[in-house]
Order: structure tokens, then C-alpha cells, then sequence
């Protein structure tokens, strides 16, 4: 490993390949639902009225949440334009920043090579470079829980005000993002420390006592003024985003135990050959108390096993656990090729089991683009796998007759390479059949004169992304919930244009004609969900 981490070239390649992926089709892609379209909402509404602390939009009062990461958004709406791309930028550079830190504060605790081995482990996975193309608060909070918990590592090595001021600087920021997650990592993290840490005593110079309280003053002071504004909003918000977590999932989000484990065997796939032999030594090390390992089982409770043990489950709840299992695994590539590395057998099997779960997950991706999306899809797929698994496959045998340097690099360039491939040759087939909601507002955009407001029947899905691709060209948004109110506005002489769903337009045509009237302009639109897997059918009516 030690020579790919001197082979400029090498790193040059990885580094680009890793770039176009966090950019690739970010202009382009429709806004994914739910998350992302609200969030997106939120900030062109803040835009819209002047209004920054609340955060408002049509449809998703179940995602608002404490606002920094809104503030992030349309701020690069303000110099971007309300766009796609202006979505996903603070999620873009969140991530970059995550691999900032991880490299230049990282290598005060663990090392120069392991900080940049561990940079390369995590670009290659296959969860995190994607996290950062769907604008969701989750990266904007991964960049500060990183930041927060190497600071603190950081100053554990070498107690000075600079990690101290940028550790609480971290926990001031993620609390605004999204509240309690950062203060279960950090706190919790702080709390395993000084209980078994052997300089456990330099935690007193952290003056959390202090410190602490400046750090949620932010989070505070918005949440006093907010409350001001709004009390139902901020009792809302603690029972939504805490008490319903702590004791049930909530919109059925919820998994068996080693859901997560599962999450990051797949998110570090590629390094397969060395993943179990990480978290085996670092239980050996934690026997032997060694420091640095200390740290890293603290940083695993908080940011994995606490969640484990949580009825509600999502992929992105542990995402602050992937830069310590990037560690991990890059403690192991450096030693892998030491004649008394222990753990050479694991690293056969595991290069085995690595090549046998990369041909069955291609297979099952060609086997689910020929089911949900069409057979150009899955031709598609097969193409893809075509050109990566065969690496996939070289790099595997490598690791398995031992000629690790070459099978290293091959492993990250798989990963590399599969996300790439992903994004250039899956996602322009599949964006067609997720659309639909932006056909829906060009086409009402189309054939409706200026001033026209929109009216959206009770019977079409609830989904951000529909109202955020309408507000662009309609100001003035209303919503029935009686279909018998369709018919009485298309009666009127007020210009509307009238979205509803099969059920509700024949109710509209069964109206209008007890009375003589017919309907003059009905368009039809189909798409289908894939988050919910599920057809559509719209009829936009004027």
C-alpha cells in the first residue's frame, strides 16, 4: 500500500475518477423524493418570503427540521439559481470537506499514510460518494461529526485550544443541522474516554462545563425565536425527531439487528478482504487497551451499535461510523504486507467471499433492471458488468495469491469504477421512468396563460418534489380534498390549471356533465415512483 500512497499517478487517477463521480449528473437528475425535495423547498420558500427561521413548504411539514442546512442551500441558490445542481452543492462540498478533515486532522492521531489510505477507502465505498449527490442534511452533518470527534482525538494526543475551539465549533454547527445525533456521538464518545482512556485527565481541559452551553447557544437562540413564532413547531420537532425515535420507527422505518452491519458490508464492499480481520484487531488492540483503538471503539458505539439498538432505522443514521471503519480498513491495508501480518488466511477467504458477492450483486442488478425498468436497462447493466467485473475479479485473485499492492489499487478502482459506471450508464434510464413530476410542471407550464393558479386534487401522492417543480412557475398553489370542488373550479372563469389523479378526474367529467359541461383540455401523464415502487397516472386539466 505504501507504494500506491508514493504513486502520484495513481492517486491523480483516484482523485479524478472520485471528482467527476461527485458531480456527474448533479444538474440533471431529478430531485429525489422525499427528503431532498423538501429540503429544497424549504430554502426557495425562505428565498421567496424572507423568512429563514421557519422552514415551510407544501407537503412537507414531517422533514423540517433545524435550519442550517436550509440556510446552506439557499444561500447557493443565491448564487447558483433554483436549480438541481444549487440543491447538491453543500452536499458536495460537505463531503469534500469530511475527506479534508479526515486527512489533515486525522493524521494528528493516526498517522500521515493512514489518513490518506483511509481518504482512498472512503472514496471508493459505495454509500458515501452517492450520499453526497442527494442534497440531505446527512452529509452536511457527516462533515461536522468527523471534524468534531478528530478534533477531540486530536487534542487527546496533544491538548492545545486549536482542537478544543474546533471541536466545539463542530458540535455548535451539527446541532443546527439536526439536533441530538452530534451530542450522542461527541458526548457519548467524551464519556467512554474518560472512563477508560489512560490520559482520560486531559478531558478536563476540554471545559465542557463551558464550552458546552456556548455550543448549543445557536441552536437556542433560533429555537427561542422560533418558539416565539411558532411553539407548536419546536414541540413538534422534539417529539418527532426524539421521543417517536427513542421508542418506535417512525413511516415504518425500521430494520432486524445488524441492519447497519449489513449497510456497511455493502458501503465497503470492495474491500471485503480485509473487512472482518479490521474489526477482529480492533477488538485485540482493545484488549491490549492501546490508545488510538480506544478511540475508535468509542467513535463505533456512538456512531453504530447505539442505533442498532433503535427501533427506527435508516441507511444514513450511522453514516458517521464510515470514516472509523475507514480507518480501520486502512490499518490493515498498510500492514498487509508485513511477512507477520496475521491475518493473511482471512484475507484468502475474504477475497473469495468478495469475488463470489460482486457477481451476484451485478447479477442481481441486471435482474432488477430488466424487472422494474425494461430490457435496454438491463443490456445496459450487463455492459457495465462487463467492463467492472472482470476487474472486480483480478483484484480478488490478487488479493488471494497474496500480490497485495496490485490487488489494492484494484479494489478501490472497482469501487471507483462501479459508481461511475452506475451514474453513465443506469441512471439516464432510469431517470425517465422518475420524472414525472418535472413533465407535469413543464407541461402546465406550457399551456397555461401568466396568473394561472394551480390546483392539485387530494388524490395525487403527496410528494415534495411535485409543488418545488410547480413553484418554479406558479405562485399561487392550492389543494382540495374533495373532488366535487374540481368541477366547481373548472366552472369558474378564473384561469386554473387543475392537476388530479384517474379517480378524481372522473369524478370532475361525471359532475360537469349533470350540468352540460365538458372538460376542454385534459393532458394525461404517467411515471412510476421507484422509491415507493408504485405506477402513476396525472391529468392536468384547464
Amino acid at each position: 500500500m505504501q507504494s500506491l500512497l508514493k504513486n502520484r499517478r495513481f492517486l491523480v487517477v483516484v482523485v479524478a475518477i472520485f471528482l467527476f463521480n461527485l458531480f456527474v449528473m448533479n444538474g440533471t437528475a431529478m430531485l429525489w423524493d422525499e427528503d431532498e425535495s423538501a429540503y429544497a423547498g424549504f430554502a426557495a420558500q425562505m428565498l421567496e418570503t424572507g423568512d429563514w427561521l421557519i422552514p415551510k413548504f407544501d407537503w412537507s411539514e414531517i422533514h423540517r427540521k433545524p435550519p442550517l442546512h436550509f440556510w446552506t442551500i439557499a444561500v447557493s441558490y443565491k448564487v447558483f439559481g433554483i436549480n438541481e445542481f444549487a440543491t447538491r452543492v453543500p452536499s458536495v462540498l460537505a463531503i469534500l470537506g469530511t475527506l479534508f478533515v479526515l486527512f489533515f486532522v486525522g493524521k494528528e492521531t493516526f498517522g500521515r499514510e493512514t489518513a490518506l489510505t483511509a481518504c482512498l477507502v472512503l472514496m471508493a465505498s459505495l454509500f458515501v460518494p452517492n450520499i453526497a449527490k442527494v442534497a440531505v442534511v446527512d452529509s452536511s452533518l457527516l462533515f461536522c461529526q468527523t471534524l468534531a470527534v478528530l478534533s477531540l482525538c486530536a487534542y487527546m494526543c496533544a491538548p492545545t485550544w486549536k482542537w478544543n475551539v474546533l471541536f466545539w465549533l463542530a458540535v455548535a454547527l451539527g446541532v443546527l443541522l439536526k439536533g441530538p445525533p452530534i451530542l450522542i456521538l461527541t458526548g457519548g464518545l467524551w464519556l467512554f474516554l474518560a472512563a477508560f482512556h489512560p490520559e482520560r485527565k486531559r478531558l478536563i481541559g476540554t471545559h465542557p462545563w463551558v464550552f458546552l452551553p456556548l455550543a448549543l447557544l445557536p441552536l437556542l437562540a433560533w429555537g427561542v425565536v422560533a418558539w416565539q413564532r411558532d411553539s407548536g413547531f419546536i414541540t413538534w420537532l422534539i417529539d418527532w425527531y426524539i421521543l417517536k425515535r427513542m421508542s418506535g420507527s417512525v413511516l415504518g422505518q425500521t430494520g432486524p439487528p445488524g441492519y447497519y452491519l449489513a449497510v456497511f458490508l455493502l458501503s465497503f464492499l470492495v474491500f471485503l478482504p480485509v473487512f472482518p480481520a479490521a474489526l477482529w484487531d480492533l477488538i485485540r488492540r482493545m484488549r491490549e487497551r492501546e490508545s488510538n483503538a480506544l478511540i475508535l471503539v468509542g467513535w463505533l458505539v456512538f456512531g453504530w451499535l447505539f442505533y442498532e439498538i433503535l427501533p427506527s432505522k435508516l441507511p444514513a443514521y450511522t453514516l458517521a461510523a464510515h470514516p472509523a471503519i475507514a480507518i480501520l480498513i486502512a490499518r490493515q491495508l498498510l500492514q498487509i504486507n508485513q511477512e507477520n501480518y496475521p491475518y493473511k488466511k482471512w484475507v484468502s477467504g475474504g477475497s473469495v467471499l468478495f469475488v463470489l458477492l460482486f457477481f451476484t450483486v451485478a447479477v442481481g442488478m441486471i435482474y432488477a433492471g430488466f424487472i422494474l425498468v425494461g430490457r435496454e436497462t438491463a443490456v445496459r447493466a450487463i455492459f457495465m458488468m462487463f467492463l467492472i467485473w472482470p476487474l472486480s475479479f483480478i483484484s480478488g485473485t490478487l488479493m488471494f495469491a497474496k500480490r497485495y499492492t496490485y490487488g489494492i489499487g484494484g479494489l478501490i478502482l472497482t469501487g471507483l469504477l462501479f459508481t461511475t459506471f452506475a451514474w453513465l450508464f443506469l441512471m439516464p434510464q432510469i431517470e425517465p421512468y422518475r420524472n414525472s413530476p418535472e413533465r407535469i410542471a413543464d407541461t402546465a407550464q406550457k399551456i397555461s396563460p401568466e396568473g394561472t393558479a394551480i390546483v392539485i386534487g387530494g388524490d395525487v401522492s403527496p410528494i415534495p418534489s411535485l409543488p418545488f417543480y410547480l413553484s418554479r412557475h406558479f405562485k399561487h398553489r392550492h389543494y382540495f380534498d374533495n373532488p366535487k370542488e374540481i368541477a366547481n373550479t373548472l366552472r369558474t372563469p378564473y384561469p386554473y390549471t387543475i392537476i388530479v389523479g384517474d379517480e378524481w378526474k372522473t369524478i370532475a367529467e361525471q359532475d360537469l356533465a349533470s350540468t352540460g359541461d365538458t372538460l376542454q383540455t385534459a393532458i394525461h401523464i404517467k411515471g412510476f415512483a421507484l422509491d415507493h415502487m408504485t405506477s402513476e397516472s396525472y391529468w392536468i386539466i384547464q
